[in-house]
């Protein structure tokens, strides 16, 4: 049975549960439909990456109506107009709840009259899809009441499938049309494909297109890729959606973990030959790679050039000859001047920095991931959070988790879904985060280098009087004071700006209001 008639069994399904008042009937026939586009997006069958795409939006789009039938059952007007059981077009759509333009309370009512005539011929989709996308060609259509002759209602078509079978993903195509930072809004805490990655579209736009050069060649695999750039941007999440995208195994190894030459030589040959052993295609990422030293960094080379990893000898002088037939190789780091230049150019084509995200591009963030764990949360709130998320998406999960936490009382219960102004400060206040992000660490470091009477202090001293491995330091905190143009750094040591020390003097260590 081809794919569309599939779909369209499985709909009817759901549409008659919902005509009889059949909750969990509703719920059954939308799995169905859930269940199908998760089944033909698992399928190894060639599909571009535009097809994969669409199956992946559309799978989202059935989870959530799940979701809100378990909820709330037949009652909320978001199912009942989905049916076309009802057409108030003063219902909410669902995009606008998540963004707190609506209250929840405003999609729920009195249950329609079951059994009656669907007066439109396309539910309203725009509910769940993206803001201020088209709904489906048909839209708004007026169409006549069921055929009871035929014994066989009509039947709704909420999407409208294309050539290829698949029904299209949202006006705007893979990323949203006019969004800044691309990708698209959907409730998702992580993206869960390259479609939906917000901000980065330089790097995206890029992959996306190889990747679909690739499966159009029958590849799994691409060349070389190096990604850049400061802490917390989203590398590791973008070379697992890489892998998705190519339908292969994910295999990363952290290079930092590794305190000496030898640690980090036998995690390259166990890693590389638990690879080997699978035999599979696969993307082997290789995080904060700057942190093996050049010997290790040099072997790689082997691996890029003939797809046979040499590792430098051992302690007992040997060395591992590991071949590795298919793969895409991937390193990341916040220190591309440690890389190897022969890595580099082995990645030259590739090679991308990862960049902060824009203002725009971080509230959109803020509202997919509250709304990926059933808030909403008010403009003004997110207006607070943005500048206390560093420009970088670790910081936007910590905040999120962090409202989250903060809606419950100490005895564990929930006590709102709703992230307002004052939730949101409260929230900063208490964790000592500032109204430009800066945390008590922060603080403790400038104010050690204002303190300093050497009109200079080097980064291990700095690293010592504050308690924390100067590595740590430099990457997690120095970098981030100097970007925002707090910490001067010279041959002599780190010394304040004019910047910090006007901050520090007037409203750098207030109390948030």
């Amino acid at each position: 049975m081809e794919f569309k008639d599939r779909f369209v069994e499985k709909y009817r399904i759901a549409l008659h549960a919902a005509r009889d008042g059949d909750t969990e009937g509703v719920i059954n026939g939308l799995y169905g439909l859930y269940s199908l586009f998760e089944e033909q997006y698992k399928k190894n069958n060639g599909d571009s990456i535009v097809v994969k795409v669409k199956l992946s939006y559309w799978q989202d789009v059935f989870g959530k109506y799940i979701a809100i039938a378990r909820k709330y059952g037949l009652s909320d007007r978001r199912l009942q107009k989905l049916f076309g059981l009802v057409t108030d077009d003063d219902i909410p759509s669902f995009s606008d709840i998540m963004r707190g333009k609506a209250a929840d309370d405003g999609a729920r009512g009195e249950k329609a009259p079951v059994g009656g005539a669907t007066e439109r011929g396309v539910p309203a989709f725009d509910g769940l899809m993206p803001p201020s996308e088209a709904q489906s060609p048909d839209a708004g259509e007026e169409k006549g009441p069921p055929d009871t002759e035929k014994g066989d209602p009509s039947l709704p078509s909420p999407i409208i499938p294309s050539e290829d079978g698949v029904p299209d993903a949202p006006a705007g195509g893979v990323a949203e049309a006019g969004k800044e930072g691309g990708g698209r809004d959907v409730p998702a805490f992580t993206p869960q494909s390259l479609g939906d990655f917000i901000g980065q579209q330089h790097i995206v736009s890029v992959i996306m297109k190889e990747i679909a050069i690739a499966k159009n060649e029958g590849r799994k695999h691409l060349d070389n890729i190096l990604l850049f750039g400061a802490p917390g941007l989203g590398k590791t999440t973008l070379m697992e959606l890489i892998a998705k995208e190519l339908g292969v195994k994910f295999e990363l190894l952290d290079c930092s973990q590794f305190r000496n030459s030898q640690q980090s030589l036998k995690a390259l040959q166990n890693f590389f030959m638990r690879v080997a052993r699978d035999n599979e295609p696969v993307v082997i990422a290789l995080d904060e790679v700057h942190m093996l030293n050049n010997e290790l960094q040099s072997s790689l080379l082997t691996l890029l050039n003939s797809r046979v990893y040499v590792s430098p000898l051992d302690v007992n002088g040997q060395c591992k000859r590991i071949p590795i037939e298919e793969f895409t190789f991937i390193a990341a780091t916040t220190d591309d001047d440690k890389v190897l230049d022969t890595i580099k150019n082995r990645c030259l084509r590739l090679k991308f920095q990862m960049v902060d995200y824009t203002a725009e591009e971080l509230k959109r963030i803020y509202r997919n991931k509250v709304a990926a764990k059933g808030l909403t949360i008010s403009e003004e709130a997110i207006d607070a959070c943005v500048p206390r998320s560093r420009g970088a998406i670790r910081y936007v999960n910590s905040i999120v988790e962090g409202l989250n936490t903060a809606l419950y009382n100490n005895d564990g219960v929930r006590m709102s879904t709703h992230i307002d102004l004052q939730t949101a400060l409260g929230y900063f206040e208490a964790k000592g985060i500032d109204p430009i992000g800066l945390e008590a660490k922060d603080l403790e470091i400038l104010r050690t280098i204002q303190e300093d009477t050497s009109g200079a202090i080097s980064a291990d001293v700095l690293s010592a009087r504050v308690g924390l491995d100067t590595r740590k330091y430099l990457s997690e905190y120095e970098r981030y004071l100097i970007k925002i143009g707090f910490i001067s750094v010279s041959g002599r040591g780190r010394s304040l700006t004019e910047k910090a020390i006007k901050y520090l003097n007037g409203s750098g260590e207030k109390k948030v209001k």
